[in-house]
């Protein structure tokens, strides 16, 4: 091939890329901006194909869905001045891509690099809105959802601690109004879930006032996904669990035993009331018998004396001499005998 040739082939190049750099094209999932000599002259462009100047124009994109973002783990302080672990999360994107680019872009040609700078710029935010939140809440608070100051008085906020029963006092204007509400008129209480809500939409509004503003991203909301102690302090905080619920089951064992020991003496005296009536009613009708045997006894001796003399002897041979190895020494004139003698006891 001549020169001829390959400056044809050249020039065809040149034309195809001028070409392929006269359009661009704007997916359903991104926002763009159209930049010439660093200058933004369309922006917010929809989605779809669009003319633009070679080499002159150059198209800065960016992901318009909404993302997730994982805060890293920072740790808070209460009211009651005791360190929390939180992770949570924040779901936001881009609503002014203008000012996202020129504040975050900064220069950038990248929309990962842009990316990154923004959730940079997002997590100082995201974190002095969740601190300044935790600072007015208790524990209890944050994890339950509902209120632990037990009274207010003289400007002192009195909190209970749910597990060991044992109270603080905190100033009250570091806590948030909602609680102190809660002891004035209980009737307003809010439901749990209610009170974690106007916690997180709280943090959402203040930081989406911020980047909204700042750096055209919306905050559509943001989540605590875990509330945890510290490592340096869990043990501490387990162990003290721990002991109390081994109180509340000593307690309960106690109570137990008391109430065992109430129903065994109960048991007892019921025991012992029936049995000594059982003794009373067997000993009447044993008396009863008895008397009825005399009277019987009575009548047949009256009847017949002297048989029933013999009778009676009779009873006394066969009881004596029931068993073959009884020795019975008596002597032979004795009246037991009487009837071994004759039929007529002579």
């Amino acid at each position: 091939m001549n020169n001829r040739g390959w400056f044809a082939l050249l020039v065809v190049g040149v034309l195809a890329l001028i070409a392929l750099d006269s359009f661009y094209i704007v997916n359903q999932t991104e926002k763009a901006v159209l930049k010439r000599f660093s200058k933004i002259e369309k922006a917010d462009i929809q989605p779809g194909i669009y003319p633009k100047l070679p080499l002159f124009d150059a198209i800065l994109k960016v992901d318009g869905r909404t993302q997730v973002y994982d805060v890293p783990t920072q740790s808070f302080l209460t009211a009651e001045k005791k360190l929390l672990n939180v992770d949570a999360f924040v779901i936001w994107r881009v609503s002014n891509v203008q000012r996202y680019i020129v504040t975050v872009g900064g220069g950038l040609t990248n929309s990962r690099a842009i990316e990154g700078e923004a959730l940079k710029r997002l997590t100082p935010r995201v974190k002095e809105a969740l601190r300044n939140e935790f600072a007015s809440r208790t524990v209890f608070q944050v994890v339950a959802g509902e209120s632990d100051v037990e009274k207010v008085e003289d400007g002192k906020a009195v909190i209970r601690d749910a597990v060991t029963g044992q109270t603080t006092e905190v100033p009250a204007e570091q806590l948030d109004p909602s609680a102190i509400e809660a002891v004035a008129n209980p009737e307003a209480k809010q439901s749990d879930s209610d009170q974690r809500e106007a916690l997180m939409d709280k943090v959402r509004e203040v930081v989406n006032s911020g980047t909204m503003e700042d750096l055209g991203i919306e905050v559509i909301d943001i989540r605590v996904k875990q509330v945890d102690w510290p490592d340096q302090v869990r043990g501490r905080v387990f162990d003290r669990m721990r002991a109390e619920r081994q109180r509340d089951a000593a307690a309960h064992r106690s109570q137990g035993r008391e109430e065992a020991e109430k129903i065994r003496a109960g048991a007892d005296r019921q025991r012992t009331e029936i049995l000594a009536d059982a003794y009373r009613k067997s000993q009447a009708i044993r008396g009863e018998g008895d008397a009825q045997a005399a009277a019987i006894y009575a009548g047949a001796y009256n009847q017949d004396k002297e048989f029933f003399r013999f009778y009676r002897s009779l009873q006394a041979y066969k009881e004596s001499f029931k068993d073959p190895e009884d020795v019975l020494i008596l002597e032979p004139d004795s009246d037991f005998f009487r009837y071994m003698k004759g039929a007529r006891g002579q």
